[in-house]
C-alpha cells in the first residue's frame, strides 16, 4: 500500500502522488518481504529516463525559440507553503511553477510548465516532487513526467485497537502522453514505477501490515488514458468538463506478485452562475480485477475523495464517490469555497477497515490568486467527516 503524503498540496503530482497513498512496504528488521534483483533494474531505469525528459525538453524549447528569433513569455508562480494534511502532520515548504512555451502558442491554448515543490513537518515526514507538463503543436499533443520521493511517517487507528505506527519511503516516477484525437477527445498511454518500503516502530506495528497485507515491492504498470477536456482554463475553470477513464495493466514481470489490472474513471463538470460564482461537480470511481494486492486498493481520501479523511486508513477494491464545491472570488485575488462530498467502498476482504455504510464530508476554504495570467491559486481547506475524521489541507490549484 502507498500511503498519501501530500494529497491536495500536491495537485500537480496526479499520479507519482498516488504511489505515498498506499502502504507497500514492511522493513526487513520486521519480517516484511523485499522485491527481488530480477526487478532492481527497473526503477533506477526510469529514474535516469524521466529525469533525462526532465531536464531536456525545457532546454529544447529554449534552443527552439532561441533560433526562431522568438520572444519567449515567461510567468513565475512561487510561495512557501504551510503544510496540514491528515495524512502527514503540519509543516512548512516551497512550491513554484515556472511557465513556458515551446513553439508557437495560439491565444488561449495552455503554457507548458514546470513545476517543483517540497516540505517537512512536524511528524518527521518530508517529500519532494518535479513534475514537467507540456503542450506540444497547439494543444495536439500533451505529456507529463514527474519525479516523487517522500518519507511519511504515519499514524493509523488498528480497528482491533490502538494505534499502527510506521514510516513509509517512496520513490516513484510516473509519465503520460496523450494526442487529441478530434476536438476535446485526447486518447494516449501512461506509466507508473515505484518503489515502496515500510519500516514499523515496533513488532506490533508490523503485524498491523501483515494483516491487511502490506509488503515491500518495486513494481510497475502501464495502460491506456481516455479524456476529454472542454474547459475554459485548465486551472481554474469556470465553464466545461474534464472527463478521465485511466487504466493500469501491472504484470508480474514488472515486479508485481501476480498479473492484475486497476481503472479508474473522474468526471468533473464546471457551471458559471455568475461572473464572480463557480458550481464544481465531481463524479470518481475505481475498482480493480480479483487479483489487485493491498498495495494498490482504493482510499478514501485519495486525490481528494473525500476531503477529511486520511489516506489509506479506510480501504477497499472498489470506491464510488461526488463532491460538489461551491466558488466564489469575492475580490481580485480573494476567494472562498464550500464543499461536500459522499463515498462508498466495498471489499469482501477488507470489511474490518470499511466501518461506514456511507462515508460523508463537509467543509469550507480560502484562496489567494497567486498569478492572475494563469489563474493558478493557493488555497487552504478544514474538512470533516463522519467518524471522527478531519483535516487541513494546503496547496496550490483547486482540489479538483
Amino acid at each position: 500500500m502507498k500511503l498519501s503524503a501530500v494529497q491536495n498540496s500536491l495537485r500537480f503530482f496526479e499520479r507519482t502522488r498516488n504511489c505515498i497513498e498506499r502502504p507497500a512496504m514492511i522493513d526487513g528488521n520486521c519480517g516484511g518481504k523485499h522485491a527481488g534483483s530480477r526487478t532492481a533494474w527497473l526503477p533506477k531505469a526510469l529514474w535516469v529516463a524521466v529525469l533525462v525528459v526532465l531536464l531536456s525538453l525545457p532546454l529544447e524549447a529554449a534552443a527552439e525559440d532561441e533560433m526562431h528569433g522568438q520572444q519567449k513569455n515567461k510567468n513565475y508562480a512561487v510561495a512557501p507553503i504551510v503544510v496540514s494534511n491528515p495524512s502527514i502532520g503540519t509543516g512548512a515548504g516551497a512550491t513554484g511553477m515556472f511557465f513556458y512555451d515551446v513553439g508557437q502558442r495560439e491565444e488561449g491554448t495552455p503554457r507548458s510548465s514546470a513545476q517543483l515543490v517540497g516540505a517537512y513537518t512536524n511528524t518527521d515526514s518530508y517529500f519532494a516532487g518535479l513534475l514537467n507538463s507540456l503542450y506540444l503543436f497547439q494543444d495536439k499533443v500533451r505529456s507529463k513526467a514527474g519525479l516523487f520521493h517522500a518519507r511519511i511517517n504515519n499514524e493509523f487507528r488498528d480497528p482491533l485497537g490502538g494505534e499502527a505506527d510506521f514510516a513509509t519511503d517512496v520513490l516513484a516516477g510516473y509519465a503520460q502522453v496523450t494526442y487529441r484525437i478530434q476536438g476535446d477527445w485526447f486518447f494516449g498511454l501512461h506509466g507508473l514505477i515505484s518503489d515502496v518500503r515500510y519500516r514499523p516502530d515496533t513488532p506490533q506495528d508490523g503485524d498491523y501490515l501483515d494483516r491487511v497485507g502490506a509488503e515491500d515491492t518495486t513494481s510497475g504498470g502501464i495502460g491506456p488514458v481516455v479524456s476529454y477536456d472542454s474547459r475554459d482554463n485548465i486551472h481554474y475553470p469556470g465553464l466545461g468538463t474534464l472527463a478521465e477513464v485511466k487504466g493500469f495493466f501491472n504484470p508480474s514481470s514488472w515486479g508485481n506478485e501476480a498479473d492484475y489490472a486497476v481503472g479508474d474513471v473522474a468526471v468533473n463538470h464546471y457551471i458559471s452562475l455568475t461572473k464572480a460564482h463557480i458550481l464544481a461537480l465531481r463524479a470518481y470511481g475505481r475498482t480493480g480485477t480479483e487479483d489487485t494486492p493491498y498495495t494498490d486498493k482504493s482510499r478514501l481520501g485519495q486525490q481528494s475523495d473525500l476531503r477529511g479523511f486520511k489516506s489509506g486508513e479506510i480501504s477497499g477494491l472498489t470506491l464510488l464517490s461526488g463532491q460538489v464545491e461551491h466558488r466564489w472570488q469575492f475580490a481580485e485575488r480573494w476567494g472562498t469555497v464550500v464543499f461536500g462530498g459522499l463515498a462508498k467502498l466495498w471489499d469482501d476482504d477488507l470489511e474490518a477497515l470499511i466501518t461506514e455504510d456511507l462515508y460523508y464530508s463537509v467543509g469550507a476554504g480560502i484562496r489567494f490568486m497567486l498569478n492572475t495570467d494563469q489563474k493558478i491559486n493557493f488555497r487552504i481547506d478544514a474538512a470533516v467527516g463522519n467518524g471522527d475524521n478531519k483535516g487541513i489541507y494546503v496547496g496550490i490549484r483547486e482540489a479538483f
